[in-house]
Parts: structure tokens; sequence; C-alpha cells
């Protein structure tokens, strides 16, 4: 049986974006309505229509209290994204495939049809600010290693400073299985899915950042390719402490 509306949905929302490995996290050219919109704390939602792909690229941008560092520390906690992220069973790490590099595999849950799994292959990249006072950037990237009916999918979290906080940037494109992905309705709701996931991330740092300040700091130390890696995680050798916040 295929996957029902919520399972493509869901799926879309937690396969984040098209990257460029390797390059700067830089931020996309915003209208002044549009920045406005960030500093006064509400999303800037974007679309942009792929040829051949029946569901748009989506970039979600929201400005996050904190540095990059705890919230990219967050994100990348993948064996806790189950207890937050909607629709998410189980969500754990299947395979270490480098230092900055991990496969994630994902349960979901599916109403009346049996549950969708899949696994991402996830690559951290950490870019140092040109000013050793300043914060630095983090990119996430990841593309779909298998699927029950997905075709492909790419995307990416980008987390730089920003104005005091952390600009954080969710995007994905998905090339969807089935014949009624391309609807109006479907493509809709994928796109509110997303909307949600990204607020739910949002929420989740700002939970970790202020109720759990000891996870935090073990969360930073084991952020691939971290300046606050501990030398036991990374064999390399020991590095400042996090900062105080």
């Amino acid at each position: 049986m295929r996957p029902s509306l919520s399972v493509l949905a869901t799926l879309l929302a937690l396969v984040i974006g098209s990257a460029v490995a390797g390059a700067q996290p830089t931020m996309p050219v915003l209208s002044a309505s549009q920045r406005d919109a960030l500093d006064a704390g509400r999303p800037v939602v974007i679309t942009d229509d792929v040829a051949g792909v029946a569901w748009p690229r989506v970039t979600v941008l929201r400005v996050i209290p904190g540095p990059p560092d705890d919230a990219a520390a967050v994100f990348a906690d993948y064996a806790r994204h189950a207890s937050f992220l909607p629709n998410v069973l189980r969500s754990e790490v299947s395979r270490v495939v480098d230092s900055v590099t991990a496969e994630v595999s994902y349960v979901l849950s599916v109403p009346i049809v049996s549950d969708e799994s899949y696994t991402v292959r996830n690559r951290v990249s950490h870019f140092a600010a040109p000013d050793s006072g300043a914060s630095s950037s983090y990119r996430i990237a990841w593309t779909l290693v298998r699927a029950s009916s997905t075709k492909a999918a790419d995307g990416e979290a980008q987390f730089e400073a920003y104005r005091g906080g952390t600009l954080f940037t969710y995007r994905n494109l998905v090339v969807p299985g089935g014949r009624i992905a391309g609807l109006g309705v479907i493509k809709r709701k994928a796109q509110r899915d997303v909307e949600a996931t990204a607020a739910a991330i949002a929420q989740r740092i700002a939970t970790v950042r202020s109720t759990d300040r000891a996870g935090l700091d073990r969360l930073l130390r084991a952020l691939p390719d971290s300046p606050y890696r501990s030398p036991r995680a990374s064999g390399s050798p020991t590095r400042p402490p996090p900062p105080a916040r």
C-alpha cells in the first residue's frame, strides 16, 4: 500500500533542503518586508518551483535566541528527533560513516496503513567566524538513502549568527512518489507540515537552552566538527570549553 498523505507530508518536513557542500552559509536575499518579519519574530516562508518536480523547494527562515552552536548541537542530537518531531515514532543513528557523517533511520506513524521507514545521510559542516569573538556557522545537510515511496530528497538546516541570535534556515526539496502528489491540496498540506516542523525544531532548541544547561554542554561537546568537541570523541587536541551564555 502507498503511504498516506500525512506520511508524504511528514517525510517532506523531515528531509531538509538542497545544499552546496562545503560552501559558507549565506543569508538568502530577502525583501524589506521579509526582513521586517524576521526582526519581529515571525517566520518567513519561500517556495520555488523546480522543473519536473511535483512539489516546490520550500525554505523557512526563523530567528531564534542564542548562538548558532547551541542550535546546531540540539538539532544534531538525531536520536532525540522522535521526542519532538511530528508523527515520528523512532529515530536512531543506524550507521556512522565518519566523524561528521551519519545515517539516521526513522519510523513514522501512519494512520490506517502500516508505518513508514526511511533513512537519510546527514553531514555536519562548521564554518569558523572570521572574527574570533563572533559565533561560528553550521550547516547540517543530508540526502535520502532509501524510503518506501519517495523517489529522491535532499536538504539542509543552517544556523548562523544574526542580530544577537541565530538565523535558522530550513530548506527542502523532495521528489515524491505516487500519482496524486501533484494535487494542490497535497502540496499545500506538505508546505504547512514543513512550517510546523521548523517551528517544532525552534521550540526544542529554546527548551533545551532554558531547561537543560548540562545537557546542552554535553551536546556541544558531541557536535561533529565543533570547536567544543571532546578529545575522546574526536581524537583532536583539547579545545576550549563552551562559553558562558
